[in-house]
């Protein structure tokens, strides 16, 4: 039997906890971000995701800047570009996302209060990302990678194929993040700006957990972080070939999420069974279907590869998050034209 690493499992729970109190809490959702400031002009939760992505850049370019963790070595930085898939895999993501009501994350904590709906979206989105992932689905998608994708000459940081300091692309980065923030500056945005550089702090923790507190000096891993997709993907795998993955920090990041959601839904008063329309159970359906095919072929959600991924600032991780930005645009839009 594997030994368990208690590093990885507790530190997954911990950071997943966390992560899950604050996306409670603060209904943090890329499809509520996107469409909230489309459709009435709020901008509180952009600003909380451009703060978490600001504080996650510093950090995990410090990691890597200082040699305390190799960032570099990271799937998001390898020298495979699947430009195709993350940039198509992101946009079906985000259409799902508005069909389904709300991102992954935010999928999994309503469905942790007893929403029907999203659960519906939830089970489909484990099983169609699994289908991606390990099952009938996997050759196809496999085969679209190697018709598309190319091969880079060094890691795929946007900085290494431009030809630049790693250090100068963060500061660019962060410097405009930060200009952002001051400029459209929302008072009414301050808890959840705190609550958005404190996710974005998670993500740190989570490359310093896998990159340093769990490695093996004798069984060495390649460092990650905080991600939802490919976690559900291997839940899913449990209902279609009833084999349970070993215990690591992404499965325990998503326990800790679930389970986090759950208690305080009971703590607060806010489980309840809610009974969905035919309609928005079909809407469930197609979007967690879209958002588990989407989530595994741009090898991530808004959070795998909106945060994860573009810390380390790689050009495959902006591809897709611009999908997936792209894709609830698009669809937040079209929805309140047809309701209209």
């Amino acid at each position: 039997m594997e030994e368990l690493n208690t590093w990885l499992v507790g530190g997954g729970l911990a950071v997943g906890a966390i992560f899950g109190y604050l996306v409670q809490h603060f209904r943090f959702c890329m499809v509520a971000a996107l469409g909230n400031y489309i459709l009435i002009k709020d901008n509180r939760q952009i600003l909380a995701f451009i703060a978490a992505l600001a504080v996650a850049i510093t950090g995990t370019q410090l990691l890597e800047f200082t040699d305390t963790v190799a960032i570099a070595d990271s799937s998001y930085r390898n020298s495979q570009l699947d430009w195709f898939g993350a940039a198509i895999g992101g946009l079906l993501f985000g259409i799902g996302g508005v069909l389904a009501g709300g991102c992954a994350t935010r999928t999994l904590v309503k469905s942790a209060e007893g929403n029907l709906t999203a659960i519906i979206a939830l089970i489909f989105f484990m099983l169609l990302a699994a289908s991606a992932q390990f099952s009938f689905l996997e050759t196809t998608r496999l085969d679209i990678t190697h018709a598309t994708s190319a091969e880079l000459t060094g890691d795929a940081s946007i900085a290494t194929i431009l030809g630049m300091p790693q250090w100068l692309l963060a500061v660019v980065f962060v410097g405009l993040m930060l200009a952002y923030l001051v400029k459209n500056w929302n008072p009414d945005a301050m808890a959840m700006v705190v609550g958005g550089a404190i996710i974005g702090f998670m993500v740190v923790c989570g490359w310093y957990i896998t990159g340093v507190l769990a490695q093996d000096e004798f069984d060495p891993t390649k460092p990650s972080a905080i991600t939802v997709s490919g976690p559900l993907a291997r839940f899913g795998y449990i209902i279609i070939a009833a084999k349970f993955p070993a215990l690591s920090f992404a499965i325990s990041f998503v326990i800790g999420i679930f389970v986090t959601a759950l208690v305080f839904s009971f703590i607060k008063g806010q489980f309840k069974f809610e009974k969905p329309s035919v309609s928005s159970a079909r809407m469930a359906v197609v979007g967690g279907s879209l958002m588990g095919i989407g989530g595994i072929m741009a090898y991530g959600c808004n959070v795998g590869q909106g945060l994860t991924g573009i810390s380390t600032l790689s050009f495959e991780s902006m591809l897709a998050f611009a999908g997936m930005f792209f894709g609830t645009a698009f669809t937040v839009k079209w929805m309140e034209k047809f309701k209209s």
